[in-house]
Formats: structure tokens, C-alpha cells, sequence
């Protein structure tokens, strides 16, 4: 039997994932952007041809656990002993993550050169996972409310005021306001899914469709919190409405709000709306 070689360990590194901040991974989408890149610099046994293996356990978003085989006793190349060692992974391969899961990056490297067989496990690095949140409504051909969860305001109880129709190569939602009761909410949606002390984006497309009298004008509102002051759309192309807030809780219920009651003009379309985490 060979007598055992000491081996020091103080100057083990743990992993590096370039995307993290502190210990917070967000999950980019699938873009085409590269990936998460997981670096280990050198280790002072480090030897050519030695195996090395890094494995990502997880959670999804149903809850069940994940294990992610990055590299299984790959032989360490000239490359990695020169500048270090690193792989990427595919965002495609990280979208079912769970919200505010543990994702655990474990590397190993054999210690075959120093007279034994067993890989030796680096510390582990934990990260904390976040997942971007983005509710996205757009329109299609002779659908009805209520539309992706957005239900018809008092401001809009007529049966004729939302019609969604084409515009362009688009299906847009709109607002023939048939009253003179057309001030007040339009369009409103609970969420139930939001997290206490996160910002969050909201915001939409809006477009006059008639330049008779009345000027449509808009803002938005996130329970009692004033999103946007109410904005003017004279001009018959597409403009943006949109602004910020934070959550208080989980739940919170969004509103579309008209600030012209008029029924003679006032004719306007909306497209994609959008509230997403910032």
C-alpha cells in the first residue's frame, strides 16, 4: 500500500457564476443570449487529464427536485489548466426553475495524480433563484371578456364599448365608448401572484381611432397607488402609457382608467398590456 500523500486544501476556490449578483441568480429568458457560465480558477492539484464533474440541483416550478449533469469525469484540457475551468448552460435548460428556490452548483475533480481515486468536492456555492415575472395580454380574432383576466369596468358595461377587431396585421381591443358614462375604470384585473416589495412595470399601447371632438385620456392604477397621471392622446398613432409601482402584498388589482366620459369621439384601441417585474 502507498502511503498517503497531504494534499492542502486551503486554496480549494469555490464556483463562480458570472450572471449571479450576491447570491441572486434572475433567470434570463432564452433569447439567444449565451447562457450561465460556471468558472472554477485554478486548484493547486490541478493536473492535466484530471476528471472533473459539476452537477446543478434544483426545485421546478411544481416543486419537484432537478439534478443537472453540466460535466460527468470530464478530462481537464491544456485550455482549462492555462486560464481555468468553466461551462455554460442553456437558459433553455433553467426556465422551469422554481421562484425563490435553491439552485446548488457542485464541482468535483479526482485526485487520481496524488494517489487516490475519490473525487474531492469543492464547496458548494447556493443560489437563490428569481424568476423574472411578465403577464402579457394581446388580442385575438372575436374573443371576448374577459381578456387574459382583464374584466370590463363600470366605465365600459355597454355592449358595444370593447370589441376586439383587426388593426393592421394585429387584433387590437376596442373602446367605441357608446355613452357619456366613459370616465371611470375600463379595464381592471386582480393579481394574486405578486411579490410584497418588488416593482413592477405596467404598461400598454394606446392609439385614438377617430379625430371627432372628444380627446380620449388615460392612466393607470395599482389599488390605490397612481400609476400614471392621466394622459391625453390626440394623434391617431400608437403611444405608450406606462409606469411603476411597488407591491404591498401578493395580491393587488390593476385598473385601465378613462378621465373623458364623452361618447361623441373618444374612440380609441389598446394593445399588449403588460406588467412585468423590474
Amino acid at each position: 500500500m502507498s502511503n498517503p500523500s497531504p494534499i492542502s486544501l486551503r486554496c480549494v476556490p469555490v464556483p463562480f457564476v458570472e450572471q449571479a449578483s450576491g447570491n441572486v441568480l434572475t433567470l434570463n429568458k432564452p433569447d439567444g443570449s449565451t447562457g450561465l457560465t460556471v468558472e472554477v480558477s485554478s486548484w493547486p492539484f490541478m493536473a492535466l487529464g484530471q476528471p472533473t464533474t459539476l452537477h446543478a440541483c434544483g426545485q421546478t416550478s411544481a416543486g419537484s427536485p432537478i439534478m443537472l449533469r453540466i460535466a460527468d469525469a470530464e478530462p481537464l484540457t491544456q485550455q482549462e489548466f492555462e486560464a481555468g475551468w468553466r461551462r455554460t448552460i442553456a437558459w433553455d435548460d433553467l426556465q422551469d426553475l422554481k421562484h425563490n428556490s435553491q439552485l446548488v452548483f457542485v464541482f468535483q475533480a479526482a485526485l487520481n495524480n496524488a494517489g487516490c481515486d475519490c473525487p474531492l468536492l469543492f464547496p458548494p456555492i447556493s443560489l437563490k433563484v428569481r424568476v423574472p415575472f411578465e403577464d402579457l395580454t394581446t388580442f385575438s380574432d372575436a374573443e371576448e371578456a374577459p381578456w387574459n383576466g382583464w374584466t370590463k369596468g363600470p366605465a365600459a358595461i355597454d355592449p358595444g364599448d370593447l370589441v376586439v377587431g383587426k388593426d393592421g396585421d394585429i387584433y387590437v381591443l376596442n373602446n367605441r365608448t357608446y355613452t357619456n358614462a366613459s370616465a371611470g375604470i375600463i379595464l381592471e384585473k386582480n393579481f394574486v401572484n405578486l411579490e410584497a416589495g418588488t416593482r413592477y412595470e405596467f404598461g400598454l399601447q394606446v392609439r385614438r381611432t377617430n379625430t371627432s371632438s372628444s380627446v380620449p385620456s388615460l392612466s393607470l392604477a395599482a389599488g390605490t397607488q397612481t400609476v400614471t397621471e392621466a394622459k391625453d392622446f390626440p394623434a391617431m398613432t400608437w403611444e405608450s402609457l406606462e409606469g411603476t409601482f411597488t407591491a404591498d402584498s401578493s395580491q393587488c388589482t390593476l385598473a385601465i382608467i378613462s378621465h373623458t366620459a364623452s361618447g361623441s369621439g373618444n374612440d380609441y384601441a389598446i394593445k399588449r398590456i403588460c406588467v412585468r417585474s423590474v
